[in-house]
């Protein structure tokens, strides 16, 4: 029987989602496990964690071997556990006795220079460059109204600013909106970026108007995965609409999902052309060249915005996305979702002659 480990970086973490993956893997000839970095013993390599028992539909604890195939769900912020079990899930993937459903992304950094590398999609890029001093913000914010600093290595709209110029000082707001410091002088910019940067990397880019006319911020989240033949399928798309003054539109945060095809509606043919004329550029495009560039990947979450003018642009890609959108508007295509990542091990198996 083939073995499928779910790794997260919390004991409970996605519980339902991984719950409904192992009831459906019976039926796949796939026994699943979930357990987190630091539950293998690094001395015997065996894993304290749990099995489904496909009999009582439940967990159970228990000791196993790492699982020949592994789906990373793992979630990394600057506490002591996550910088525990990143090097533990890098020793994993260097393996060659393990297959990973999904390597993922080394950083937003690496994916925005792949990115701009692509004849297609760099039009759609907006300009970011690495935050390392004060010069580089004063410089993107002479060019532009407003910044927006974005972590190297987040997710979920955390640890996300705004930098706005006002009556000559510096707003720096959090993504809520709230205004958390004001800057008069280089040196307080320079002790602001020292103190933001010894937590994590950070990237800048002009703050597009992302806003509706009620001043909600918005974008439209597309979600990929791969099927039971390795071909990449979009699952869903949605627009997010996030609470009027936020920054960020995002689910986790409160935003109201929207059906896509009533919302763009809204805009005139003129421009409702040429918007869907780039995001079908971009997801054509986008899947297989991530695939080829950081992979093999298993699923791809796509943020696009798209300004008042009709300007598309690629907000962030992320390889560890969420699925409520599929929840909020397709319930009946949560079959699908959950036995995605069966399919795809099936595949993989094939493809490496374990079957």
């Amino acid at each position: 029987m083939i073995s499928l480990g779910f790794i997260t970086i919390e004991e409970q973490q996605e519980m339902e989602y991984c719950t409904e993956i192992a009831k459906r893997a019976g039926r796949y000839g796939i026994a699943v496990y979930r357990f987190t970095p630091l539950d293998i013993d690094p001395l015997t390599e065996k894993v304290h964690g749990r099995a489904f028992d496909e009999k009582r539909q439940a967990w159970t604890k228990s000791t196993f071997d790492i699982p020949s195939f592994l789906y990373d769900r793992c979630f990394y912020r600057s506490d002591i556990r996550s910088k525990k079990c990143k090097p533990i899930m890098q020793w994993l993937k260097r393996r060659p006795d393990l297959v990973f459903l999904g390597y993922g992304f080394p950083g937003k950094w690496d994916v925005y220079e792949k990115m701009i590398e692509h004849p297609l999609l760099s039009p759609y890029v907006p300009k970011t460059a690495r935050l390392q001093s004060s010069a580089d913000i004063l410089r993107m914010i002479r060019r532009e109204q407003a910044v927006i600093c974005k972590p190297e290595n987040g997710a979920g709209g955390r640890g996300i600013y705004v930098i706005q110029k006002a009556e000559r000082k510096l707003h720096i707001c959090d993504a809520s909106g709230q205004t958390t410091a004001l800057v008069g002088q280089k040196s307080e910019l320079e002790q602001w970026i020292s103190t933001l940067l010894q937590q994590h990397s950070y990237l800048i880019q002009p703050f597009l108007p992302l806003q509706t006319k009620e001043n909600e911020p918005f974008d439209v989240r597309f979600l990929f995965q791969k099927d039971g033949t390795g071909k990449w399928i979009e699952r869903c798309r949605a627009v997010r609409v996030g609470h009027p003054g936020m920054f960020i539109a995002n689910v986790r945060a409160g935003a109201d999902v929207r059906d896509f095809s009533g919302w763009i509606r809204s805009f005139p043919s003129s421009q409702r052309i040429l918007i869907i004329d780039g995001i079908e550029t971009i997801i054509r495009a986008l899947p297989s060249y991530m695939d080829e560039q950081f992979g093999p990947l298993f699923e791809l979450g796509l943020d696009i915005g798209i300004t008042k003018e009709g300007g598309v642009w690629i907000i962030d890609v992320n390889s560890k996305p969420g699925r409520k959108i599929v929840a909020a508007l397709h319930p009946d295509k949560k079959d699908d979702v959950y036995e995605a990542p069966l399919q795809y091990c099936l595949f993989l198996a094939n493809e490496v002659n374990i079957l």
